[in-house]
């Protein structure tokens, strides 16, 4: 019974940090909603001298849905964005539940270690594969901090899939308990410094050199 209590609570608390980084992804596609929406009434104030006469309800229905439809498109090139926060936020938190684990709630945080180490490793394998956007006509600088981008992004998946390895012997050989949990621990933190490193270069890339915003420097048709 206690076994199963603690089961439980090792996965909750795996939930809970889960719904965390589903949060905090979705949470940039707001803001850039607002801030499309600002620059779309911004370029819409025209001098009243200088309007066009009023269009019929139809037409303005049917003009609303087209650029709607094109902010879509132009706001999400690619699902990368969206999808790159999810190994973020569970490989950071996987690391710190599996090194509490060896002071407080060892079964909880253990099992809840593992579940997000799982989950953003899967992640970290979206992001850089199935939703990787090819790039086009970049500069020498932008080319560089790319290739750094991805190397850290290979060794976040790396790890992870290692200490996720390192995990799973831990709970079938009692004799290697010791030595494969702080193995995974060692595994897990170089995964959470490995993702942070990319993530800081993937900013770079947008903030420094404009690849991404409104689908610039990528291939429209990768998503």
């Amino acid at each position: 019974m206690i076994k199963s209590a603690r089961l439980c609570f090792g996965i909750i608390a795996a939930a809970a940090v889960l719904v965390f980084a589903f949060s905090f992804s979705f949470a940039h596609g707001n803001h850039n909603k607002s801030e499309s929406n600002a620059n779309a009434n911004a370029a819409s104030a025209v001098e009243p001298s200088k309007a066009e006469p009023a269009a019929s309800p139809s037409q303005v229905a049917a003009s609303a849905d087209k650029v709607s439809a094109n902010h879509r498109i132009e706001e999400f090139a690619t699902l990368h964005p969206l999808v790159v926060h999810f190994p973020i936020v569970l490989l950071i938190f996987a690391a710190i539940f599996q090194l509490t684990s060896f002071f407080i709630f060892k079964d909880e945080f253990g099992i809840a270690a593992l579940v997000l180490a799982i989950t953003g490793t899967l992640g970290a394998y979206l992001a850089s594969n199935v939703f990787h956007p090819h790039t086009s006509g970049l500069s020498p600088s932008a080319e560089y901090l790319l290739a750094r981008h991805e190397f850290y992004a290979d060794l976040t998946f790396w790890f992870g899939l290692a200490a996720i390895a390192a995990k799973l012997i831990s709970l079938r050989l009692a004799k290697y308990r010791t030595f494969t949990q702080w193995l995974a621990t060692v595994l897990l933190f170089a995964a959470a410094t490995a993702v942070a490193v990319a993530g800081h270069h993937g900013a770079e890339l947008v903030h420094k050199e404009g690849v991404g915003p409104q689908g610039r420097f990528l291939e429209q048709h990768d998503h």
